[in-house]
């Protein structure tokens, strides 16, 4: 896999959607390996160094029949695509049947020959892993259902927790429903049974096989096999069946094999709960920043700041995000006048920055994922044009590859609490600097970045130049004032500086 910058650039594709939308567009079918080789070089050239094709795996008959019949996503589907048909509902990617892809994507050399084509872009290749459970027709059901939470007889779950299961022997088992233990159980997956050494021993084989085909795995819903969690969430099962737990993590068990192969094979982890520190200890390169997403949703910028401080040294290893398949799209849940605000602070937030297809051209509808086509929607051109700018800074080595600082910042008065909507950061890298500070608020703002000390050592004097507001001014320092007592600013409501300085 290349060699990724510190703060590498994620583009998320809706692979099945993506792929129906440009078939539309030519007018016949085209798979995955017919994608044009300037469609990598464009995501390359906006700064992206990872593609992650989200939802590429064989889709699950059963799931699709469940997905189409299932009262509370026939509102969604309605919310989402009004003229949606039942061929428009073609299963969640998140009820695989097996790791083999799908046949309407194309052919396993189709993914190779994408693998082939990203390398050639200095692209990486992420795809989905789901940990927590499979489809309910999944090979192993049948032919091992030990590997799943199961029982003798339905009286061991309760109503619509599990289904009947014919296995290869001739018997029957009831199987679980795959569960987040704060909501109802998913009826288009089977849950796996993650403490049982014999499951463990067969998920690492299978993520050997993943693994020669990407560069990376994006593990769903990675906290729900930690074997604390799983014993809570599965607990009156466990008792009943007199289960153990393993001495061993799930995670620092499963992925040992794999990165003992492939030890430059990236990883990362969706994970809420304030979990993630555990799963980075497990093995993890990158975890979800669900926490300062919310944050920013509820425009708690002290918040904000405070969980950016509070991460430390793991603060280069979240993925930041505005928008993915599972949450709102950015044009709608935020206020328009807060977009542009919104979408620098996170283009120059430290860590892996995840950007969603539709984001960067500012589509409104969140699509289910269980629908394999989406509306056309007709947009705001600002916003195209913006990030257009934006993603032209921000691919700039110094905020890529920068050491990066989240400054402090103090009132500019005694008793002035203009300072707390105020956010900065500060990246190094060699002879340059780059500088962000953002007033995420409806009035204006004002306060001074402060500095760690010896920053702008050997800077008798330091330039700042505005990089996309215009016109793009010059703003000249002598660096003793920024050491002492910060760099001063003043912004108006949803306002910002993205500046520049070479030494």
């Amino acid at each position: 896999m290349k060699t990724l910058p510190e703060n590498p650039q994620l583009y998320e594709i809706n692979t099945r959607v993506w792929l129906e939308t440009l078939s539309r567009q030519v007018g016949h079918r085209i798979t995955l390996g017919q994608i044009p080789q300037e469609e990598w070089v464009r995501l390359r050239d906006l700064g992206m160094d990872i593609v992650w094709l989200m939802g590429v795996w064989l889709p699950s008959p059963q799931g699709v029949r469940i997905a189409r019949s299932h009262p509370d996503l026939q509102e969604a589907y309605r919310q989402a695509l009004p003229d949606f048909t039942p061929d428009d509902v073609i299963g969640s990617p998140y009820a695989i049947a097996d790791y083999r892809l799908d046949p309407s994507l194309g052919t396993e050399a189709d993914l190779t020959l994408v693998r082939e084509n990203l390398r050639k872009a200095g692209l990486a290749l992420v795809l989905d892993f789901v940990p927590n459970h499979t489809a309910r027709d999944h090979p192993w059901v049948r032919a091992h259902p030990e590997r799943y939470v199961h029982a003798e007889d339905p009286s061991g779950f309760g109503p619509g927790e599990s289904f009947e299961a014919k296995c290869a022997d001739g018997t029957k088992r009831w199987i679980a429903h795959g569960r987040d233990p704060y909501f109802p159980p998913w009826t288009d997956t089977a849950q796996v049974f993650t403490l049982a050494a014999e499951t463990r021993r067969a998920v690492s084989e299978q993520l050997l096989r993943i693994a020669h085909l990407c560069d990376g795995l994006r593990c769903d819903m990675a906290m729900l096999v930690q074997n604390r969690i799983f014993e809570q969430t599965w607990k009156a099962w466990m008792e009943a069946e007199g289960r153990q737990p393993p001495e061993k993590e799930y995670w620092s068990e499963v992925l040992g094999p794999l990165k003992a192969e492939y030890p430059d094979f990236l990883l990362m982890a969706e994970v809420y709960w304030g979990l993630e520190p555990e799963l980075l200890r497990m093995g993890f390169d990158y975890v979800y920043d669900k926490a300062g997403y919310d944050r920013l949703r509820a425009f708690d910028m002290m918040g904000y700041k405070k969980g950016l401080a509070e991460e430390g040294d793991e603060r280069s290893r979240r993925v930041r995000f505005l928008e993915n398949h599972d949450e709102d799209r950015l044009a709608a849940a935020f206020p328009a006048q807060a977009f542009r605000s919104t979408a620098v602070l996170h283009a120059t937030s430290p860590g892996l920055r995840l950007f969603h297809h539709g984001q960067l051209e500012g589509l409104r509808t969140r699509l289910p994922v269980q629908l394999g086509r989406e509306p056309d929607e007709a947009t705001d051109p600002n916003i195209p044009s913006f990030y257009q700018r934006l993603l032209a800074v921000t691919k700039d080595p110094v905020f890529k590859q920068g050491d990066a600082c989240v400054l402090s910042v103090t009132p500019a008065s005694s008793g002035d609490e203009g300072f707390r909507p105020v956010v900065g950061f500060a990246y190094r890298y060699g002879d340059e600097v780059g500088l962000v500070a953002v007033n995420q608020s409806e009035q204006i703002a004002s306060g001074y970045l402060r500095f760690r000390k010896g920053f702008w050592q050997g800077w008798p004097r330091v330039e700042l130049r505005e990089r996309i507001e215009e016109p793009e001014e010059v703003y000249v320092r002598e660096s003793e004032e920024l050491e002492g007592q910060g760099l001063y600013v003043r912004l108006e409501p949803y306002a910002f500086h993205l500046l520049t300085a070479s030494r």
